[in-house]
């Protein structure tokens, strides 16, 4: 037998040996999703669509815990301001002016009752089919906070007299620029909505400590009304 046979029938002997050893190696698996993102809290205020639907609460924290438009009527229904909740979800970008949190369930922790998202039985109707109109509204007021999206951008104010301002996310940075902090006065222009939850309006204008910023541009989409 020459040397090359010798060593060809080495390697193999010592491969073949080792093979069990390399086969008992567990295979590193995925973690299972079956937990996610938690936080608790007080239930400062509903949040609202500029239609006045319910998407979401507030924590007396600052946390934004959003909802689709669609589960509102349950969520007032088994959530109210002060209630103690546990919300799971997915916790956005932190951002200098706060969090926000794309929920999956949210539970009142005294009555035990919660929300689960789901989609619809069937698509929503659009607003103005629902019997639901936006009409002209100004408001004034001191901004207590600023409002985020879970991806961290903000598109929205809230004012001392608990009325809230919604504008296109994009425009967030600007406005966050020129009020610096809250504590600054702002006056929104737009169309907008109050009911029982609250008033919002959508701006088209802001003045923001005596700075005109125009919120129209040719990337924002029409309005419904």
């Amino acid at each position: 037998m020459n040397r090359l046979l010798k060593s060809l029938l080495i390697v193999s002997f010592v491969l073949g040996a080792s093979a069990p050893s390399f086969a008992q190696v567990p295979i590193a698996q995925a973690p299972s999703p079956t937990t996610a993102p938690s936080v608790t809290g007080t239930v400062r205020q509903y949040l609202l669509t500029p239609h006045g639907e319910v998407d979401g609460v507030l924590l007396t924290d600052g946390t934004v815990v959003k909802f689709p438009p669609h589960l509102g009527d349950r969520l007032t229904a088994t959530i109210k301001r002060g209630d103690p909740v546990a919300v799971v979800g997915f916790i956005g970008l932190a951002t200098p002016y706060g969090t926000a949190m794309k929920a999956l369930t949210i539970t009142n922790t005294v009555t035990g009752q919660g929300v689960v998202d789901e989609p619809p039985a069937a698509p929503p109707l659009p607003p103005d089919r629902r019997g639901l109109s936006l009409t002209p509204l100004t408001v004034t007021g001191t901004v207590v906070r600023l409002l985020v999206t879970p991806p961290g951008d903000v598109d929205g104010l809230l004012l001392s007299s608990g009325e809230q301002v919604k504008f296109p996310p994009h425009n967030g940075a600007l406005v966050a620029t020129l009020l610096g902090r809250p504590g600054g006065t702002v006056t929104a222009t737009g169309f907008g909505t109050r009911n029982a939850f609250g008033t919002v309006v959508d701006a088209d204008s802001l003045v923001v400590n005596g700075q005109q910023v125009s919120l129209r541009g040719p990337g924002r989409p029409p309005r419904p009304r």
